[in-house]
């Protein structure tokens, strides 16, 4: 099985059945669930990170540090010869100890980090789950913006690492429908040299303009900007998900080709035989 057989639109159904086993698994979970841990799995290096920032050059080192005697130096006194004209030095005493402003650490005031990942969670969630199945929703993005099958395969693949290996977003009824808008935006952008443009693609996914940036914005944060992938992990990730779509019963889509119709002979007439061809989904 090599990826570049599969068609867009077989990747389109993997990615649905995906998405819509995670659904059946996870239930409904409120927009913003209390977090198992103090920080996401994904974010405890960016929380070590700012924990072991290093303060010396605080406002009060710097102070200290000028009220420090200096030392002289051997030159501070005396004349010196300049092509032949001896000079006189003049001592101008230290200049004048001037408060320094305190150093800025960014981020130093700034709210827990489990905090921040439930407000960028709470942008995918909708009060009600919308009204449109999963299905249908895809297959109107792939008829007026239709992508190509690595798109469809690194969306689902970015969606099952995020809800599945890093337990950072749970994907329900009410959030699934914009993850995957963000997520195919995003996937788009990284792996396509062209992309649509962002009215029509918000106009397609039915949001505005500025929630289809809010969500690419925060689908880019909540995967820390790792869209890097390869044909061998896209097809990796595609035998599972055809295995979980037979398990589910999700995928029942069969491509038929109508193919061109074969003379048979048969004693003493001639009958024409249409012949169908089913495509192993």
């Amino acid at each position: 099985m090599d990826v570049f057989t599969i068609g867009p639109v077989m990747a389109l159904k993997l990615l649905c059945g995906g998405i819509e086993a995670l659904v059946k698994i996870t239930g409904d979970v409120p927009p913003t669930p209390p977090p198992a841990v103090t920080t996401p799995p994904n974010m405890r290096g960016m929380q070590a990170e700012k924990e072991n920032i290093a303060r010396s050059n605080s406002h009060q080192s710097f102070a200290e540090l000028q009220k420090r005697p200096r030392t002289p130096s051997s030159s501070s006194a005396g004349s010196d010869a300049i092509d032949g004209v001896s000079i006189k030095k003049t001592h101008i005493g230290s200049p004048a100890l001037v408060p320094t402003q305190p150093y800025i650490i960014i981020g130093e005031n700034a709210e827990p980090l489990n905090v921040q990942h439930g407000a960028i969670t709470r942008k995918f969630y909708s009060k009600h789950p919308p009204p449109i199945s999963m299905e249908d929703y895809l297959m109107r993005l792939h008829k007026f913006c239709p992508m190509s099958t690595a798109v469809y395969l690194a969306t689902s693949f970015y969606i099952h690492k995020l809800a599945v290996d890093e337990r950072a977003i749970p994907v329900t009824r009410r959030n699934s429908h914009r993850l995957l808008l963000a997520g195919l935006r995003v996937a788009m952008k990284a792996l396509e040299d062209l992309s649509y443009p962002h009215s029509r693609f918000a106009k397609v996914g039915g949001v505005s303009e500025s929630e289809l940036a809010r969500l690419e914005i925060s689908f880019c944060f909540l995967t820390n900007f790792e869209f890097k992938t390869s044909k061998e992990r896209l097809l990796e990730h595609a035998i599972s998900l055809k295995d979980i779509s037979s398990l589910q019963g999700t995928v029942n889509f069969i491509p038929r080709l109508s193919l061109k119709t074969k003379r048979k002979s048969t004693i003493g007439a001639q009958e024409i035989v249409k012949q169908d061809v089913t495509a192993d989904a």
